[in-house]
């Protein structure tokens, strides 16, 4: 293998790389999104659920 062919194969690996980077990041903002999500409906339910004293 020569100089050329180990830059080309370490470009395809950065660039594969890069791929599962931004599919993670696709799927952490999903994530959060929901959690987010879930966070405003546990605080709306606990709004209307009547509070009594202790």
């Amino acid at each position: 293998m020569n100089q050329e062919e180990k830059l080309d194969a370490l470009l395809k690996a950065v660039e594969g790389l890069k791929e599962q980077m931004d599919k993670q990041d696709e799927q952490l903002e999903y994530i959060v999104a929901r959690l987010n999500h879930m966070r405003d409906k546990a605080h709306q339910k606990r709004e209307q659920e009547t509070a009594w004293p202790k």
